[in-house]
């Protein structure tokens, strides 16, 4: 198990290493990248500064708590496009034009690849900056003290986030398999995800519940930013961690049998 690991983290580093110096031969995209970030983090946060002209508070968010939450917000998606989110929605591509059938030959396994073949460096810059505002602002909402176990259980639950926004992504954009050329897979991951922007508390009855559930799109950002404001929750914890590792076993399922349904370009 081990050496199976320390094998697929020395060919993520490969990756990592190629889509590095790729992307330094083309610098003024890497930049365009980070302006095009800038432009959605600063929309985003203005949404809010509009609802906060006429409201103190969104359920258990007040205006200083949305701050962070919607740090956490661009901190998640910045940790999903640096490792996977330039991949998932190459699958519709790699399926149409047959390309899929070199995935397959190598010795390695086939969603591994496909998912994490390219990496967004320039996330990386993204990450720092806002880890750096999330720390400041922490520590002051904390009333300047600093409460690790917050940051750490904060760290953890956003890892397992992303592995449930790769998962919604991915099991979406596997549905090639069935439908020959999936073109709306984007539009209709990016009308499910939009759920995750927005803090759980403004949701009410059944819907809320279901956030947190079958459709756990509440799992991704308000989870992280829940234990890092309001301090650890066991039972979020376990339903989060249970949720991360159901929807990522579906993504194997899924991928598999739509393995077995794929006329590959030579047949």
């Amino acid at each position: 198990m081990r050496l199976m690991v320390s094998r697929y983290f020395n060919v993520w580093l490969a990756f990592f290493r190629n889509t590095l110096s790729r992307d330094m031969e083309f610098k003024m995209n890497f930049i365009f990248e980070i302006f095009i970030d800038a432009i959605y983090y600063g929309s985003l946060f203005f949404f809010f500064k509009i609802i906060f002209q006429f409201t103190d508070s969104l359920g258990d968010f007040n205006q200083d708590a949305i701050i962070i939450f919607l740090i956490i917000l661009y901190l998640a998606d910045s940790l999903y496009v640096f490792f996977l989110g330039g991949n998932v929605f190459e699958v519709n591509n790699k399926v149409k034009t047959g390309d899929l059938d070199f995935i397959l030959l190598k010795p390695i396994n086939s969603q591994f690849f496909i998912s994490t073949r390219y990496v967004n460096t320039y996330a990386l810059i993204s990450m720092f900056i806002l880890s750096l505002l999330l720390v400041k602002l922490t520590y002051e909402y904390h009333n300047h003290t600093f409460i690790f176990a917050n940051y750490l259980v904060c760290s953890i639950s956003l890892i397992l986030g992303m592995f449930i926004f790769y998962s919604v992504e991915f099991l979406i954009a596997s549905l090639v398999f069935w439908y020959r050329n999936f073109s709306y897979a984007g539009w209709l991951a990016g009308e499910l995800i939009k759920y995750s922007r927005r803090p759980d508390s403004i949701y009410k009855k059944w819907f809320r519940k279901a956030l947190f559930s079958i459709f756990p799109m509440a799992m991704i950002t308000s989870v992280p930013a829940r234990f890092l404001i309001f301090g650890f929750n066991l039972k979020l914890f376990i339903a989060q961690l249970f949720i991360a590792c159901i929807f990522l076993w579906l993504t194997t399922i899924v991928w598999n049998l739509g393995l077995k349904r794929y006329e590959s370009a030579s047949s």
